[in-house]
């Protein structure tokens, strides 16, 4: 209990505690000063650091502006002076900051969004100025790799949220201008001590949330543009071992969450089950899929096409490796979820061996299953958020077959109505459930 977040919930806990004679009054005083004061004004700081970040990204893209107002019209060395003067007096005011130990937050998240900034304002404009050859995809690889450093001189995230996507979006230029993204993963793994100290830091804090959430959607979008897609259809256990993974590492490491929000592998994880385990229910991602369909030709690199089964195979092991954890935790909902990783390997061979349709009911059947492990979950241990879940879960399905012509209109009504008086009567019976335990 040594996070900020848990302090200030311990100091606004005690009075009720006293109040209720649950801790006596010299306990509570005792508490106070083993953990200090709770960290003041935390919603303050946010605000300020916010604005400090609009207010960098203003003064960047004002500065950008005022030089693009006849720019064509000044000479090449006035350019070069105005293109690095910025970025110079931006790398001045950083040192400063540092050197008279302005070392608060705003400073470092501001201080670090107007050099990054500045730094692609550099780039751009030597460039154009020098005719410098090249394109889109090296400006990016050359403006994260410039930027990398920041996030760990400032120990700053903003730097680090604008890293990620950049190099992200790269991985999606390279496979386009050079058939490949192999570095994406290296480029990765430079940022992740900055998130490892930032979660160990305070994993429920801002900081660890947006970082997490940003990593996650990178990663989910990277993963398949990365994938050389030599053998048809192998994303389906990437994707599965990707989101079981995600799910896994957020319920096992980040369960004391204080919501969904503040744990965004878990949540991104769980999101992502329900989504692939809800296409793989359509024949449209199981055709043609397997080692009987193997592509070959000039558009896919062999070599780099190992990484595809290097990235497999680390993300099963990973993944598979949690999955025994939490078996062996007897986590019921755990299981569930993570569930999809078999789940998606026997449907991958099933589909490889000419099997679509049994891979198909196979999806299906581990969907509706998912759906009423998260209800019944959610009935016995009274939370109503969990059941709701379940029953959008199933909802969406149907509403995904509402267009399938195998299915009358009666049949598609009635399913809607079944669904429509489970939630209510879920909810009715969580609500009285929350008033009979009620003091």
């Amino acid at each position: 209990m040594n996070h900020n977040s848990y302090i200030r919930w311990l100091y606004q806990e005690l009075p009720e505690l006293v109040r209720s004679g649950t801790l006596a009054p010299e306990a509570a005083e005792k508490l106070k000063t083993h953990y200090g004061p709770p960290p003041a004004g935390a919603g303050r700081r946010v605000a300020l650091t916010v604005c400090g970040i609009l207010g960098a990204t203003l003064i960047g893209g004002g500065i950008i502006l005022l030089f693009a107002h006849n720019w064509s019209a000044l000479s090449r060395s006035t350019r070069t002076v105005l293109a690095l003067a910025p970025l110079l007096a931006t790398h001045i005011l950083t040192l400063w900051a540092l050197a008279t130990g302005r070392t608060s937050r705003v400073w470092r998240e501001s201080t670090g969004m107007l050099v990054t900034l500045m730094l692609a304002a550099a780039i751009a404009l030597v460039g154009q100025t020098y005719h410098i050859p090249g394109n889109l995809a090296n400006f990016l690889l050359v403006w994260m790799l410039l930027t990398l450093p920041l996030i760990y001189l400032l120990e700053a995230t903003v730097p680090a949220l604008i890293y990620l996507p950049g190099i992200t979006a790269w991985a999606g230029l390279a496979q386009v201008e050079y058939g490949h993204a192999v570095w994406f993963l290296p480029l990765l793994a430079l940022v992740l001590p900055h998130l490892a100290l930032v979660l160990r830091r305070d994993p429920y804090g801002s900081r660890a949330t947006f970082l997490g959430w940003m990593l996650v959607i990178c990663l989910f979008v990277a993963t398949g543009e990365s994938l050389e897609k030599i053998l048809p259809g192998l994303w389906i256990i990437v994707y599965g071992a990707l989101a079981t993974g995600f799910y896994l590492a957020g319920r096992r490491w980040m369960a004391a969450a204080p919501s969904t929000w503040r744990n965004p592998f878990a949540s991104a994880g769980a999101l992502g089950i329900v989504v692939i385990a809800l296409l793989l229910t359509y024949d449209e991602f199981w055709n043609n899929v397997g080692w009987r369909h193997w592509r070959t030709g000039w558009a896919y690199n062999w070599r780099v096409g190992t990484l595809d089964y290097l990235i497999l195979a680390g993300l099963s092991a990973v993944s598979t490796w949690m999955l025994l954890h939490t078996a062996r935790r007897r986590d019921v909902l755990g299981l569930a979820f993570g569930a999809l990783l078999p789940v998606t390997v026997l449907g991958y061979l099933l589909a490889s061996s000419g099997f679509e349709g049994p891979a198909i009911i196979l999806c299906n059947a581990y969907l509706l299953a998912l759906v009423l492990t998260i209800t019944v979950t959610g009935l016995r241990e009274n939370r109503t958020g969990l059941v709701n879940g379940g029953l959008l879960t199933l909802s969406t399905l149907i509403v995904a077959r509402f267009f399938d012509e195998e299915f009358s209109f009666v049949m598609r009504g009635c399913a809607f109505i079944a669904i429509g008086i489970a939630f209510l009567i879920a909810n009715v019976l969580m609500s009285r459930r929350g008033k009979g335990a009620a003091p």
